[in-house]
């Protein structure tokens, strides 16, 4: 049962989840959908994927070898996420910036907002991260949830049952990392409320 384990936790990692979310923005809205061209939803969705996953996890795994400091890529331990953590806010607030003030009025809103609402969920983990080890894959995953429950009102779909499907995804991938012993239930469960919450109340300001 290990590998499948590793498999969801590699495949949800949580800088994967900001990707996906990206795709479920441009794919699903009833906006963005019909009012971009393919040709810049799939830049947009190229630079989200570039700012979020190749840089960060780049920067961390030079930086890493720089500072002779071996660690996984799910950062098991409290104290292996603490640069992880800020360098990850940095490029999420970077492809923030770029949408916002380089796109401007072109950029999808909703695609600012939840990428505000990311790396103020990474923020927030690398405060609680100081007393306690939340769940990263938990906070990702309850990102997307709190995304998808916003979208149901305006996507060309009914989402019930994406979203019903991905609680179940989301069960699989938490339940995953507690049989690893990467977290405890609790964690789990404080993480996905967490970015469940923050992304929706985020996106929706």
């Amino acid at each position: 049962m290990k590998f499948p384990a590793l498999a969801l936790s590699f495949l949800f990692h949580p800088l994967l989840l900001i990707s996906l979310g990206a795709f479920l923005i441009f794919r699903l809205d009833m906006v963005y959908n019909v009012a971009i061209s393919e040709r810049a939803l799939l830049i947009y969705q190229a630079v989200v994927f570039i700012g979020t996953f190749l840089f960060p996890l780049n920067t961390i795994f030079i930086l890493q070898k720089l500072l002779k400091n071996e660690t996984s890529l799910f950062m098991e331990e409290r104290q292996d996420r603490r640069l992880p953590l800020l360098i990850s806010a940095i490029f999420i607030l970077i492809t923030f910036y770029v949408f916002t003030y380089k796109v401007g009025h072109l950029a999808p809103h909703l695609l600012r907002g939840f990428l505000l609402g990311t790396a103020a969920s990474v923020m927030l983990a690398s405060i609680i991260n100081n007393w306690y080890k939340i769940s990263l894959h938990a906070i990702g995953m309850g990102g997307i949830a709190g995304l998808l429950i916003f979208m149901q009102g305006q996507a060309i779909i009914d989402l019930r049952g994406i979203l019903a499907g991905w609680l179940l995804i989301s069960g699989l991938v938490l339940s995953a990392r507690v049989f690893l012993g990467s977290h405890n239930p609790g964690q789990t469960y404080t993480g996905y409320l967490t970015g469940m919450v923050l992304i929706y109340i985020i996106v929706r300001i």
